[in-house]
């Protein structure tokens, strides 16, 4: 999921330590951004750099950030903090428009961003560390540690509304699921139906998904106590396909949450705090916040709709979005008091609450952690073997010890997509990692560069008319900013990039400069 962000025109943004370049198409923003004032991440461990220091283009990243400004303008989002590190040095920065555009507050790095499935890494980071003492085997079957999960069923009709001889019937599953199979996906089972807002109806899209309406109900409604409850109700509703067989996106990463559990003797959100969180220096992620925490961190969350369409292209060009998750920050369900109890480490329990928050800050130091195989510079520990990230970095679709076949096929298994795995992580594409929620980071192992974008809104519909990758993408930014570089160019940007910058300009020119125009 790619997402580009929602409207004010307030902005922060820090590019290297030293003065920009002083391009004469970018003079007037350059006004403007330092009028706002300059805000800059500070991170123990993580030195600031220019861009050129790490080889990009400076005045091609600033592009990108223009590119954002016309977003939000656009009303296609509210706010987004964004940041590249790159070798260990944090060479860009970015905070623009509003955490909470009602009230007033605008985005930074420590702003609260609901993470939704940035929670799946987190917690295929804690089952490693359990494995790496020994506790766990990931050809272990899930029945060890849950024994509800011992003799599955398998839904013979995939499209069946229903288990049982008019709904197709169901036949007992040919192999266990194990912890491999929670972790690629390949369990066999599945999601529910989701919705961004509690007040919406909740309609299944299709037979199997309605299987899961009534837990996901009763999940909404708190009717169902703790992640041992929920993994129990799981079980009992039979699996879309056989494990090992197929690649579909599931809840197999809130079952290894209760695996944690079991294996562990705590809760997952004590012992993510005490096993994770803490030796990283993550002092912002949390499963809920406190009232007093929202109401000056917490991001407000809101839906995109689109107004209408370009008429050549029929792609969306105009905008509005709406608040979702309460009208004020201290009525969302990731408040204390208002969260779901069941603690979700896939990062959506119910149709629409559960898993982490996290702030920009927390999650380079995460994704810092990856990048230099387990070890952080922010606290100089060594949080995990390099072998057991190397392990998790691999394409797991690809495994023996997962599927039968020869490889299955992931999520964007499509023209341009053949190359494109799951890993332990999150998709894996060669040496490059790349995980989403609402936001979503990226890593490229070999040159240790981090592409971290955290936004406030949702956008189903986000085939943007007039969007190009190489300059409104972050990671297709960097990219670019990299080609710059190595061309010589990085005091004059070509024609194309100087085409997108006097475009952002003139869409976001005062009304009469444009009928003028």
């Amino acid at each position: 999921l790619k997402l580009k962000p929602v409207g004010s025109g307030r902005r922060n943004v820090a590019v290297g330590a030293r003065p920009l370049p002083s391009c004469r198409l970018l003079q007037p923003w350059l006004r403007s951004a330092a009028a706002s004032g300059a805000s800059d991440m500070r991170l123990p461990g993580v030195k600031r750099a220019r861009p050129e220091d790490v080889g990009m283009d400076s005045g091609h990243l600033l592009s990108h950030t223009i590119a954002n400004e016309k977003y939000i303008k656009k009303s296609f989002m509210p706010g987004v903090a964004e940041c590249v590190v790159s070798d260990n040095r944090l060479v860009y920065t970015a905070f623009q428009g509003f955490q909470d555009e009602e009230v007033g507050i605008p985005m930074t790095d420590r702003s609260l961003h609901r993470c939704f499935s940035l929670t799946k890494p987190i917690t295929s980071f804690g089952l490693m560390l359990l494995k790496e003492e020994g506790k766990i085997r990931l050809n272990d079957p899930v029945w060890k540690y849950i024994p509800s999960f011992r003799h599955m069923l398998v839904l013979k009709d995939k499209s069946a509304v229903q288990p049982g001889p008019r709904g197709g019937g169901v036949e007992p599953a040919r192999r266990p699921i194990t912890l491999r199979h929670l972790i690629a996906h390949t369990s066999g089972l599945g999601y529910g139906p989701g919705r961004t807002d509690r007040e919406e109806r909740l309609d299944p899209n299709g037979g199997v998904e309605a299987m899961y309406l009534q837990l996901t109900q009763d999940l909404d409604e708190g009717r169902v106590a703790d992640l041992q409850t929920f993994c129990d109700r799981l079980a009992e509703l039979p699996l879309r396909f056989h494990p090992g067989s197929k690649y579909q996106y599931s809840m197999g990463m809130d079952v290894l949450g209760r695996v944690i559990e079991v294996v562990s003797g705590m809760r997952l959100d004590a012992f993510l705090r005490r096993r994770v969180f803490e030796p990283l220096g993550m002092r912002d992620t949390t499963f809920a916040v406190r009232p007093g925490l929202a109401r000056r961190r917490l991001t407000a969350f809101y839906q995109v709709q689109t107004l209408s369409r370009n008429r050549m292209s029929k792609k969306p060009e105009k905008f509005k979005y709406m608040r979702r998750d309460g009208q004020m920050p201290e009525a969302s369900a990731w408040v204390c008091g208002r969260s779901i109890p069941v603690l979700s480490g896939g990062g959506i329990m119910g149709s629409f609450a559960g898993g982490l928050v996290s702030s920009l800050r927390d999650q380079v130091l995460f994704c810092s952690a990856i990048a230099n195989m387990g070890f952080s510079h922010h606290t100089g520990r060594q949080v995990l073997k390099p072998q057991t990230v190397k392990l998790m970095c691999k394409d797991w679709l690809k495994l023996k010890s997962v599927t039968p076949k020869r490889k299955l096929q992931g999520w964007n298994d499509q023209p341009g997509c053949k190359t494109m795995g799951w890993s332990a992580l999150g998709f894996c594409d060669g040496d490059t990692l790349f995980m989403g929620g609402v936001g979503s980071w990226s890593i490229e192992r070999s040159t240790k560069t981090i592409c971290i974008s955290m936004s406030n809104a949702w956008c189903e519909d986000n085939d943007v008319h007039g969007w190009v990758e190489e300059v409104d993408e972050l990671e297709g930014a960097v990219k670019t900013a990299r080609s710059l570089f190595l061309q010589g160019v990085a005091a004059e940007a070509p024609q194309k990039v100087r085409g997108c910058i006097r475009a952002s300009h003139a869409e976001t020119a005062p009304a009469k400069r444009q009928r003028k125009a």
